[in-house]
């Protein structure tokens, strides 16, 4: 049975969604997602699918946290007070991070309730649930020093968070992607990209990407063995490989920083910039990366991510929205 049939009547208790979509400025292939409630205009960062709920999960700053209907394109929000800039589920729970507040809350997607709150060592960045371990790891890039802050989530109706360790990343860490079948996590750094075990918790590599500066969440192909890293200008990814960081290939969309996302289903990486306005669909291999489409997007979106579904979704700031699109091999 698939979750998704499990989830709708919880969903429905969250609040009143509304579907309703706007015209105006919508690029060519693209449904627009209207937020119900949200701010007119909403600096987003950070959006995340979750398999196991089966929708995009929006921080949307002081608008709170909405979770995206992949099928529908509909959007419910969260009735969790305070600002969210990233979250991720795990467990069944939601984890959110306030960097203004410097905390991070585990909330119950069921009604919303809040079952526990932790303060963190530095403003939170980015939050991941590792399956892998049980933990939460929490990019703290403004902390002293900079690095990666772990807690351990724990068991029980209520479980609270207890840190149990803190991993040190110079020049870092921006946001990050774990692999369990590798074992390891992978972030930005400066202008590289470093690899750190997931068990032992230390670093096992940092290789350069040839990027001024990255930006962004690292992705991974994990049947092919590569990562793509993201720049900090010009929308460059570069393709390394995860065996000893070779450069295979580079590609430039043009614009700003870089924002990556990859779909498992089609095995394609897409890669927009903010600002920018093309998001490109990349197929990777051995021997690099090889362009497949373009789609026209607003110049100001400062997230993308890619469901299980065969779409890919990334953020219209200026309308405080999501556009979804469909990748080319699935129509």
């Amino acid at each position: 049975m698939r979750i998704r049939l499990l989830l709708v009547p919880m969903l429905l208790l969250l609040s009143t969604c509304g579907t309703g979509q706007s015209d105006e400025d919508v690029p060519a292939g693209a449904r627009a997602v209207e937020l119900p409630g949200a701010a007119d205009e909403i600096d987003f960062d950070d959006i995340v699918y979750s398999p196991q709920l089966q929708r995009v999960l929006v921080p949307a700053r002081e608008s709170g946290l909405y979770l995206v209907d992949p099928d529908s394109a509909s959007a419910t929000r969260i009735q969790h007070t305070g600002s969210v800039a990233s979250a991720d589920e795990g467990r069944g729970l939601l984890f959110l991070a306030d960097q203004s507040e410097g905390t991070v809350t585990v909330v119950d997607p069921a009604d919303g309730r809040t079952v526990s709150s932790v303060p963190t060592s530095g403003p939170p960045d980015y939050v991941r649930y590792i399956p892998a371990t049980g933990e939460l790891w929490v990019t703290e890039p403004q902390a002293t020093p900079s690095g990666i802050e772990i807690f351990a989530v724990g068991e029980g109706a209520a479980p609270s968070l207890r840190q149990v360790g803190f991993i040190a990343v110079a020049g870092g860490p921006e946001g990050f992607a774990a692999s369990a079948t590798r074992g390891s996590a992978y972030t930005h750094a400066g202008s590289d990209l470093v690899a750190i075990d997931l068990t032992t918790r230390a670093v096992t590599g940092r290789w350069p990407t040839g990027c001024e500066g990255t930006h962004g969440f690292p992705r991974i192909d994990e049947s092919l063995g590569v990562a793509l890293a993201s720049c900090a200008v010009e929308g460059g990814v570069s393709l390394l490989d995860l065996e000893g960081g070779r450069q295979l290939g580079r590609y430039e969309v043009g614009g700003g920083e870089a924002l990556p996302a990859y779909s498992d289903r089609t095995g394609h990486f897409y890669v927009r910039s903010d600002p920018g306005t093309v998001i490109a669909t990349l197929q990777p291999s051995d021997n690099g990366l090889t362009l497949v489409r373009q789609v026209e997007v607003p110049e100001a979106g400062h997230c993308l991510v890619a469901d299980d579904l065969g779409h890919y979704w990334t953020c219209d700031s200026k309308h405080g929205r999501l556009l979804r699109f469909n990748d080319p091999g699935l129509g």
